[in-house]
C-alpha cells in the first residue's frame, strides 16, 4: 500500500518528475548538446583537441540554480552531441557522459546544500564556483573521462588538457549563465547598460589586439588585466563574467588560428594548455576581485544603511520626544525653546533661531526669539530679521528656503546698512528657513538655521524641519489658547475682586458720608444759633461736602488734583476768585479721603474768613500756597488786610474739624495762629502717591 508513494517520493528527490523540472531538463539537454557540438566544431585545435569546454559551465550553472535533479539533462545532452557527431554509441561514450554529468551534479548538489546564492553575490559563492564547479568538477570529469578516450600512453597528458579545459569552461561560462539569467541580478537602466556595453566592448577590443592581432609576445597577454578591472569593479560579477567570456573567446581563437602570444612555443598542445591556464587564472582572479569589491560595497552600503537607519531613528526619537514635550508644555517660551533645540539637532545646524510673534497682556504684538547653539547676548545686538528678500519668503509663508551658500545667493546683501550679515555675526554659509503657520493660516514666525560650512542642509533636513514647524505651530496655538484662557480667568477674578471692592467701598463711603452729615448736624445745632442760622450753616456745609464729592466723582473716587480741590473749595467765597484769593503751589494729587477732608477744612476756613476774617471787609485777601519737600506737603492758609484778629474764646465746629479731624485724617500736624494781621493755618502731612485719572496700580488694565 505504501510502496508506490514511497518510491514516487524517493524518485522525486533525484529525478525531474514535475512538469516544470522535466521541461527544464529537456531544455538543458538541448543547450548542453548545442554547446558541445559547437565546441567540437569551433573550439577544436588540430593536434590538441577541444581547447575549452563551455558546456561544463552551462551544466553546473543549470544544476546549481535549478536543482541537481536536472542532471538527466546533462547526460542526455552529452549523448545528443555524440549522436550529432555520427555515433553509434560505445560503452565508453556512456561512461564519459556519466562522468560529465557527475562533474556537474556533485558540485551543484554541494553548492545547494551549503545554501549558497546562485546569483554569486558573495565571495563564498565565487569560491564555491571556483573550487567546486571548477576544480572538483574538472577533477571528476578529467579523472573519469580522459582514461576512457585517450590513446595508449596519452591519458596523463590528455587529462591535464581536459582538466584545464573543463575549469576554463566553468569559470568563463557558468558566471554568465548564473548572473544573467532572469532574477540573477538587479535590472540595469539604460545608462548602466550603455556603460557595461562600453566596458565589455573595450575588453573584447583589447583582447583582440593582444591575442589575435598583436605579435607573439607572451607578456602582452597580461595587459588585459587592467581592462578587466573596470567592469569587475563597476558591475561586480555580472560585468566581470561578460568581459571574461569575451576574453576567453579571443584567447582561444588566437590559439586555434596559430597566432597570438601563446604561439611562441612550437607545440600546439602546450599553446592550448597555456591559454587554458591563462583563462582559468585570470577568470578566478577577476571573479574573486569582483566578489571582494562587491562585498566591500555591500558592507559600505550596509554601514550607510545602518547609519541612515540610526539617523532616522534618532530623528524619529527627537520628533516624538519634541512632540510629546510641546504637547504637554503650555508655557510658550519653554515650548519654543524645545522646538528650536530639536530643529538644530535634526538639521545638523550650528545655530538655530525661532522668531515668533506673541500678543502681550496689554494686547500689543511683540516679536520674540529663541536661540540654540550660541549665546543670546550677541544676537540681541543684531535685532530681529527684517523683511528683506532673503527673509521675506519665510515671514510671508511663501516657501521654505534652503540654500547651500547664502553668500552666493542673488537675494543676499541687497539691503543697507550691512549689505549682508552685520559685523560680529557668525559667518554662516548654509542656510535653511521654514515658516511656522498656525491652524488659522496665520504666519506665527519662522525657524532659521545656519552653518559655517557649505551645503550642510539636505532635502532630508528640509523635510524634517517642515515637520517640526508643524509641531511648533500646534505647540504655539496650544500655548496661546492656554494663555488666553489664563488671561480670561485672571480678568474674571480681577473683575470679581473689583466688584467686591466697589461694594465695600460704596458701603464704607455711604457710612462715612452719613457719619459726616450726622457730625455736621450735631455740631451745627450745638451752638447758640437760631433755627434759621443753623439751617443756613448746615446747608452751606452740605454744599461744600457735595462739591468735594462732585470733584471726587469726576475723578472716579481715586484721587484729585490739589489745586482743583482748593479752587473748588474757595469758589463760593470770592467772585471773581483772582480778586481776593492767591493760589499757588506745585502739582500734586491727593487720595480721595484726604481730598474730602481738605475740602471740608477749606470750607470752614472760608466761612470763618467771611464772617470774622479777611473776607468780612472790602480789600481783604487770602493766600493759599503749598510746597512739596520730598513726600512732605506743607499747606498754608494766610489771611491779610482784614479786621484785627483776636483768638476765639471757645472752639467751634470748624476749629475742631480742622485741628482734630483733619489732622487725624491726613496723619499730619495742624497749627492755627491768630495773628493780629490775620489768621494763619498751616498743615503739614506726608503725601501718599496717587495715580492720575485713568491709571491704577494694576498693569494689566
Amino acid at each position: 500500500m505504501t510502496a508506490g508513494p514511497t518510491l514516487r517520493v524517493g524518485l522525486a528527490t533525484v529525478l525531474p518528475l514535475r512538469r516544470g523540472e522535466l521541461l527544464a531538463a529537456l531544455g538543458l539537454a538541448l543547450a548542453y548538446g548545442v554547446a558541445s557540438v559547437a565546441s567540437l566544431y569551433l573550439l577544436f585545435a588540430p593536434g590538441a583537441g577541444v581547447t575549452f569546454w563551455p558546456a561544463a559551465g552551462l551544466a553546473f550553472a543549470a544544476l546549481a540554480a535549478g536543482g541537481a535533479r536536472l542532471w538527466p539533462g546533462v547526460f542526455l545532452g552529452h549523448l545528443m552531441a555524440l549522436g550529432v557527431l555520427g555515433g553509434p554509441f560505445a560503452l565508453n561514450d556512456v561512461w564519459v557522459a556519466g562522468a560529465s554529468t557527475l562533474a556537474a551534479a556533485a558540485p551543484a548538489l554541494a553548492f545547494r546544500r551549503l545554501r549558497l546564492n546562485p546569483n554569486l553575490a558573495s565571495l563564498n559563492d565565487i569560491l564555491a564556483l571556483v573550487l567546486g564547479g571548477g576544480v572538483l568538477g574538472a577533477t571528476i570529469s578529467a579523472g573519469l573521462g580522459a582514461p576512457l578516450v585517450a590513446p595508449e600512453g596519452e591519458a596523463a597528458r590528455l587529462a591535464v588538457t581536459w582538466w584545464f579545459g573543463h575549469l576554463a569552461g566553468v569559470l568563463a561560462v557558468a558566471p554568465v549563465a548564473m548572473t544573467w539569467r532572469r532574477g540573477g541580478g538587479p535590472v540595469l537602466g539604460w545608462l548602466d547598460r550603455l556603460h557595461l556595453a562600453a566596458a565589455v566592448l573595450l575588453t573584447v577590443a583589447v583582447a583582440y589586439a593582444i591575442f589575435v592581432w598583436s605579435p607573439q609576445q607572451m607578456l602582452r597577454s597580461w595587459y588585459i588585466f587592467p581592462v578587466l578591472v573596470w567592469p569587475a569593479l563597476a558591475f561586480s560579477v555580472r560585468g566581470a563574467s561578460a568581459a571574461l567570456l569575451g576574453l576567453s573567446v579571443m584567447a582561444f581563437v588566437g590559439v586555434i588560428e596559430g597566432i597570438g602570444p601563446f604561439n611562441v612555443v612550437p607545440d600546439v598542445r602546450t599553446q592550448v594548455l597555456l591559454a587554458q591556464q591563462f583563462v582559468a587564472v585570470v577568470a578566478a582572479t577577476v571573479l574573486i576581485l569582483a566578489a571582494v569589491a562587491d562585498e566591500r560595497r555591500g558592507r559600505e552600503q550596509l554601514r550607510i544603511s545602518e547609519r541612515r537607519l540610526r539617523d532616522e531613528s534618532e530623528a524619529l526619537e527627537i520628533l516624538n520626544r519634541t512632540g510629546a514635550a510641546v504637547a504637554a508644555q503650555l508655557d510658550l517660551d519653554t515650548a519654543v525653546q524645545t522646538v528650536t533645540d530639536a530643529g538644530r539637532a535634526l538639521s545638523g545646524a550650528q545655530v538655530g533661531a525661532f522668531f515668533y510673534n506673541v500678543v502681550d497682556e496689554a494686547g500689543e504684538s511683540l516679536t520674540l526669539f529663541a536661540l540654540s547653539g550660541a549665546p543670546r547676548a550677541p544676537f540681541e545686538r543684531f535685532g530681529h530679521p527684517r523683511n528683506t528678500a532673503v527673509f521675506a519668503p519665510t515671514f510671508s509663508g511663501e516657501s521654505v528656503v534652503r540654500v547651500a551658500d547664502i553668500t552666493q545667493d542673488e537675494r543676499y546683501g541687497q539691503n543697507p546698512p550691512h549689505r549682508g550679515m552685520p559685523e560680529g555675526h557668525p559667518a554662516f554659509r548654509s542656510y535653511l528657513a521654514a515658516p511656522v503657520r498656525s491652524r488659522s493660516g496665520e504666519i506665527i514666525g519662522g525657524l532659521f538655521f545656519g552653518h559655517e560650512d557649505v551645503g550642510v542642509f539636505t532635502v532630508r533636513a528640509e523635510r524634517l524641519i517642515v515637520g517640526l514647524a508643524n509641531q511648533a505651530a500646534v505647540a504655539i496655538d496650544n500655548a496661546r489658547l492656554y494663555q488666553a484662557a489664563q488671561r480670561e480667568i485672571a480678568e474674571r477674578r480681577r473683575a470679581e475682586e473689583h466688584q467686591r471692592l466697589l461694594m465695600n467701598e460704596l458701603n464704607h463711603r455711604v457710612k462715612n458720608t452719613l457719619a459726616t452729615v450726622q457730625s455736621m448736624g450735631a455740631q451745627t445745632m450745638r451752638n447758640d444759633r437760631t433755627l434759621s442760622e443753623a439751617r443756613e450753616a448746615f446747608v452751606s456745609r452740605l454744599m461744600a461736602l457735595s462739591a468735594a464729592h462732585n470733584l471726587l466723582t469726576a475723578e472716579s473716587w481715586e484721587s484729585a488734583d490739589l489745586e482743583d480741590v482748593v479752587r473748588l473749595a474757595v469758589a463760593a467765597f470770592a467772585e471773581p476768585q483772582d480778586a481776593r484769593f492767591s493760589i499757588s503751589g506745585p502739582g500734586a494729587r491727593l487720595k480721595a479721603p484726604h481730598a474730602l477732608g481738605l475740602a471740608m477744612a477749606l470750607h470752614e476756613l472760608g466761612s470763618n474768613a467771611v464772617k470774622y476774617g479777611a473776607l468780612s471787609r472790602d480789600g481783604g485777601r487770602v493766600s493759599v500756597d503749598w510746597t512739596l519737600d520730598a513726600d512732605l506737603l506743607r499747606f498754608v492758609w494766610r489771611e491779610a488786610d482784614g479786621p484785627i484778629v483776636q483768638p476765639p474764646v471757645r472752639r467751634g465746629f470748624g476749629s475742631r474739624l480742622i485741628q482734630e479731624g483733619l489732622a487725624r485724617e491726613l496723619n499730619g500736624k495742624v497749627r492755627m495762629d491768630y495773628l493780629p494781621e490775620g489768621l494763619v493755618c498751616e498743615l503739614s502731612f506726608p503725601l501718599e502717591k496717587a495715580e492720575p485719572d485713568g491709571l491704577d496700580d494694576d498693569p494689566e488694565n
